[in-house]
């Protein structure tokens, strides 16, 4: 049976999804907790508020299953996404023992040597731009956290707001894992614990549905303006449409990338972006943002409003000449292990590839500290707390490395060009 349904009303899909949790809750054969995926985006809220309304409507003596709310905090958040996030977990944990609820929500951080910051301005790994492995930061950051305290509840049920109008790629693995139980739930096996089955009660609702919710339902614990005043600062749009139609093309709502600020997966970093034209002390991390893509060779403009094909190709050629100057500046040539980048056709010692160099990395670092004190300046004209984007511990994990790889890795101090990181400030016009 296939996952696409005729359109129905978001009260009807509200009524089909709590049925769907009442029959799950009360399934006999299993009566371990559950848990829930909670990034504090709309889709997971979403399903987070169905549950708490699910649990109230029960009289106490039936709420028997223990509910977690598990949210991943990657210290790489944007900045007004963590604090919303941080104060959920209050507000909900607060209103689940006000109201007797079997709910609680724990917020799960990766671990220091896992830090973004640390594993690549201090062990230079590649910007996680690439496809399935490649893509190392969602599991360093975010999966193992929270599989880690999944194997600590060991829940019979990870119940996610994913659903299919998000994009193609998603619909395609959500079809390939899903079937339909006796429930008419969408299941498919936990990625990491085989024990864990997965549920999702939002599966077919489109993004309309979704906003009508959080709109006119409305949180128990909570106001649903936070999290639609979070996408409209970060797209411009909100509410019941979907703006200009983009959810058939994009992974998130609204054309927003909803999580860390430096992600170098997107090259236009709309939400950052956006906030920043709201937020002007946010306007800085944007820029180093644009800045950590250009050190590494990375980087690709957008292409502004207008620009005919034959103008953005020279664009296009002109910043491919330019990172490929800058590659031969900040890149070691070897891999961490000391051997060479060769050329997979000619055998011949690539310079412009292989792990970043120390000096590359310190210059990123530095250029990351002078933002940070930029940021601040900003924020206290604003009377706002000052922001730290490195912590303590982080910053002596980076230098350790740094003194490591000085002594016992010197083929990763410098390039093998000979070229100096000085260099960097005229190329990028910094």
């Amino acid at each position: 049976m296939s996952l696409v349904e005729e359109k129905k009303d978001w009260k009807v899909l509200k009524a089909e999804a709590m049925a769907h949790l009442h029959r799950l809750y009360f399934d006999e054969t299993d009566d371990r907790p559950w848990a829930v995926a909670w990034s504090g985006g709309k889709d997971s809220t979403t399903v987070l508020g169905l549950i708490v309304e699910f649990l109230e409507s029960l009289p106490p003596e039936r709420r028997h299953r223990e509910v977690y709310a598990v949210m991943s905090d990657t210290k790489m958040e944007n900045p007004n996404l963590e604090a919303y996030m941080h104060n959920q977990v209050s507000l909900l944990n607060d209103y689940a023992e006000k109201k007797e609820l079997p709910i609680q929500a724990d917020l799960v951080f990766r671990k220091e040597e896992h830090d973004f910051f640390y594993l690549v301005m201090g062990r230079g790994y590649f910007l996680p731009q690439r496809i399935g492995r490649g893509r190392w930061c969602t599991q360093r950051l975010k999966l193992f956290p929270q599989n880690e305290r999944l194997k600590e509840i060991q829940p019979s049920h990870m119940l996610v707001g994913t659903r299919l109008d998000e994009s193609q790629t998603r619909r395609e693995s959500m079809e390939k894992w899903s079937a339909d139980d006796e429930f008419n739930a969408r299941m498919g096996e936990h990625a990491q614990i085989s024990t864990i089955t997965t549920f999702m009660p939002i599966a077919n609702w489109s993004v309309e549905d979704v906003w009508a919710y959080l709109t006119l339902n409305g949180l128990g614990w909570s106001s649903s303006v936070e999290v639609r005043t979070l996408y409209k600062d970060a797209t411009g749009e909100c509410g019941f449409s979907n703006p200009k139609g983009v959810e058939k093309n994009t992974v998130e709502a609204c054309g927003a990338r909803f999580g860390c600020w430096t992600c170098p997966v997107v090259m236009k970093d709309q939400s950052t972006e956006k906030m920043s034209e709201t937020y002007e002390w946010m306007q800085p991390l944007a820029e180093w943002r644009k800045l950590q893509l250009m050190v590494f060779g990375d980087y690709i403009p957008k292409r502004p409003e207008g620009m005919t094909k034959k103008e953005r190709g020279t664009q296009l050629r002109k910043w491919e000449a330019i990172m490929a100057d800058v590659k031969l500046i900040t890149k070691s040539g070897h891999k961490r292990n000391g051997n060479i980048m060769k050329d997979k056709h000619t055998g011949e010692h690539r310079l412009d590839q292989g792990t970043i160099t120390v000096e590359a990395r310190k210059y990123l670092f530095d250029k990351l500290m002078e933002t940070e004190q930029l940021v601040n300046r900003m924020r206290e004209l604003e009377n706002l707390p000052p922001l730290e984007l490195v912590r303590e511990e982080t910053k002596e994990l980076i230098k350790e490395q740094w003194e490591h790889d000085e002594k016992e890795a010197p083929w990763l101090v410098s390039n093998e060009s000979g070229r100096s990181i000085k260099e960097l400030d005229e190329i990028l016009d910094m």
